[in-house]
C-alpha cells in the first residue's frame, strides 16, 4: 500500500497515528486497499515504537478522499519495576450436595 503520511505524536500520555494513503487510481497501478488498525501496529513495531493496548481504531479506504485519512490511539505502557509478587490462593470448601433420588420412574402394579 502507497503511504502518504505517516506521523505519531505523543500527548497527554497516548501515542496518537494519523495515516493518509494514496489515492486509488488504475492508470498510475494503485489498486483498491484499506488500511486497518494490524497494518499500523505493523508499522509500528517496524519502526520500533512501543504501543499498548488501541483506544481509537479507523479503517482507511483509499477508493474515496473523504475515507484517505485516519488516526488511532494508543496507550503507551508504562514501564514498572519487577517486584516478586505472591498471590495465596484460599480454598474454599463447599459441602458437596446430595442428590435426591427417585424410588422408580415406572409404575409397578402390585396384584393380589
Amino acid at each position: 500500500m502507497k503511504i502518504d503520511e505517516f506521523k505519531t505524536e505523543v500527548k497527554d500520555g497516548k501515542l496518537y497515528v494519523y495515516v493518509e494513503v494514496a489515492h486509488c487510481d488504475h492508470l498510475r497501478g494503485i489498486p483498491k486497499e484499506f488500511y486497518k488498525t494490524g497494518n499500523v501496529k505493523k508499522a509500528l513495531d517496524e519502526k520500533n515504537i512501543k504501543y499498548g493496548s488501541c483506544i481509537k481504531e479507523s479503517l482507511i479506504k483509499n477508493w474515496r478522499h473523504a475515507t484517505r485519512k485516519g488516526e488511532w490511539i494508543f496507550e503507551i505502557p508504562v514501564d514498572k519495576p519487577a517486584e516478586p509478587v505472591i498471590i495465596e490462593e484460599e480454598k474454599s470448601v463447599k459441602p458437596r450436595r446430595t442428590r435426591r433420588t427417585r424410588s422408580s420412574t415406572t409404575k409397578v402394579s402390585t396384584e393380589e
